[in-house]
């Protein structure tokens, strides 16, 4: 997959020429809609013999448009290009959403992006898709300017499931609410958290469950206090373990931590990148009366999930990139 990033300018004198089959969106989670859209815009750009390309945009538009609104990102653009091109996408643009972007009007934006950058055979929108000044366009929009000139646009009805629409709204609230296995049924892979092991106090060790510590990142969704049966991906290997979300109320402290407990696991590793894939949640966050009880529960929780990783193994567990 080749990966393009850029202004409405730069991207002008970047792209590869030709027709593309085109399809627009954020697609953050890739979750089992966006993968069914995905393959209807990469079949459509089989039978038409042109590259096959999603339109996506950076910052995303609503930390834009309405940047008091809280709004977690299910996934870093980093896993989403790594998912994208697994699926087999050919092509993927980002598009800065900067004033210039922000202000185009349906008709313009269909015009001076969509044409003028891909030359779209064929445009394949999700249902209810809004775009332009105001998110004021709509699929007639995009037919009136783009029909006349040779292109074939349709939107595809969302994916639906259990009688309900698969959306990234609904993973996200399956997350919040703990319901982990969930939100990966949707997705169809184990959401996750990535980032350097950082410094900690190293209470874990001290409790004898030595820890990787994980500063979770701005504006991701990670899931509620608690702690949780994950596994891994860290020097091109993935291990089995579990995981604490939460402030340590027992030992009186309140900034958010993610520390993972790995199984037959114990060397050094501060700095280096990690991926943490969450697969149960075992129990909420809660408080001890002392360090004995807390040790205690630590013990019953590793149990809990070594057991059920064993008993419940996930085809879509990491692997080294």
């Amino acid at each position: 997959m080749k990966t393009f990033r850029g202004n409405l300018n730069t991207l002008r004198g970047t792209l590869p020429q030709g027709p593309h089959a085109v399809t627009i969106g954020n697609f953050d989670g890739i979750h089992a809609g966006h993968q069914f859209l995905l393959k209807t815009l990469m079949d459509k750009a089989k039978s038409l013999k042109v590259p096959s390309l999603l339109l996506t945009f950076d910052p995303h538009p609503l930390f834009v448009l309405s940047p008091d609104t809280p709004f977690r990102m299910i996934m870093s653009p980093e896993q989403k290009e790594e998912v994208l091109s697994q699926l087999g996408l050919d092509t993927l643009v980002v598009l800065s959403f900067d004033p210039t972007i922000r202000r185009l009007s349906p008709a313009d934006f269909s015009r001076l992006v969509l044409w003028d950058l891909f030359h779209p055979a064929a445009l394949i929108i999700g249902e209810g898709f809004r775009f332009g000044s105001g998110r004021s366009g709509s699929i007639d929009d995009l037919k009136s300017v783009l029909g006349p000139l040779g292109t074939e646009v349709f939107s595809l009805p969302a994916l639906q499931e259990q009688g309900m629409r698969v959306s990234s709204s609904r993973i996200r609230k399956a997350v919040d609410h703990g319901e982990i296995e969930e939100a990966n049924r949707l997705l169809t892979r184990a959401i996750e958290i990535a980032g350097p092991i950082s410094t900690g106090e190293r209470r874990g060790r001290k409790l004898g469950f030595p820890t990787l510590n994980l500063i979770p990142p701005d504006h991701r969704l990670i899931p509620p206090p608690g702690v949780y049966a994950t596994r891994t991906l860290l020097g091109g290997r993935s291990y089995d373990g579990a995981t604490y979300i939460g402030t340590k109320p027992t030992f009186g402290t309140h900034r958010p931590v993610v520390e993972t407990h790995l199984f037959a696991f114990d060397r050094e590793c501060y700095g280096e990148f990690h991926r943490v894939f969450f697969f149960h949640r075992i129990r909420g966050e809660r408080s001890f009366g002392s360090i004995d009880a807390l040790k205690a529960q630590i013990g019953a929780d590793v149990e809990e999930a070594r057991k059920f990783l064993h008993d419940h193994p996930f085809t879509g567990s990491p692997r080294p990139l």
